[in-house]
């Protein structure tokens, strides 16, 4: 990402701190306060909502304030202009300033910024990993028992890196992946998208849904742990 030069400010608010941004805007957040526009991509005005919001604190670039959040300057897209897709840029702002009031009234905010940092190169250890899969239920014997192999490892452990850094999955660390040889890398690049849509989608086959609700119970215990200084356990 070339830095704008036109797009450097300075900051403009000191109420609120930029590590009480998530990299991908909390979806309660965007659904209460972002402008409903179908023809723009919701991930698009998440991830742009949450680099604004940053910037508004440390001014610079907008790609400045993406690096601060962890989101790669090579594959990254947000609007860096003035309008945003086609969202009203008075309304796109009032709805920033909406959640920028939110963050200041907030009396325990979370450091997103700590979370990221503990969980950078990080993976559900194989410990870890066996004592999730025992608290799955058992699949019926007349069905194909599920995999539970290191590349089912490494998207749950996308999942709750997800979860607890409310950051988007596509820019997760996937540690278990890079170990792998060239050719693993790729053949599980090719049913990552599939994979992650079984683990989120609402109407989830039966394993994803208790996998996803054994991780979420993970991820909110991870988070707190974090939250209290306790750094977890690398891959």
């Amino acid at each position: 990402m070339t830095r704008d030069i036109a797009n450097v400010r300075s900051a403009t608010r000191n109420d609120y701190h930029p590590e009480q941004i998530p990299a991908f805007l909390e979806n309660d957040w965007f659904t209460r306060h972002l402008p409903h526009v179908p023809e723009t991509s919701p991930k698009l005005l998440r991830r742009t909502a949450a680099v604004r919001l940053v910037q508004w604190v440390l001014g610079g670039s907008m790609g400045d304030s993406a690096a601060y959040l962890g989101i790669p300057s090579r594959g990254a897209k947000f609007h860096t202009g003035v309008a945003v897709s086609r969202v009203d840029p008075l309304e796109f702002h009032m709805a920033l300033e909406g959640i920028a009031e939110e963050l200041c009234s907030t009396s325990s905010p979370v450091d997103y910024r700590q979370r990221r940092g503990a969980l950078r190169d990080w993976a559900l250890d194989q410990v870890a990993w066996e004592d999730i899969i025992k608290q799955l239920t058992p699949t019926p014997a007349s069905w194909h028992p599920p995999a539970f192999d290191d590349r089912k490892r490494q998207v749950a452990s996308v999942f709750v890196w997800a979860q607890v850094t409310q950051g988007e999955h596509v820019f997760a660390p996937r540690p278990i992946e890079a170990a792998q040889t060239p050719d693993v890398q790729r053949k599980w690049g090719l049913t990552r998208n599939t994979t992650w849509c079984h683990l989120t989608r609402p109407d989830a086959a039966p394993h994803y849904a208790d996998l996803r609700k054994v991780l979420t119970t993970y991820a909110i215990q991870l988070a707190q742990s974090i939250d209290t200084g306790e750094l977890p356990s690398r891959q």
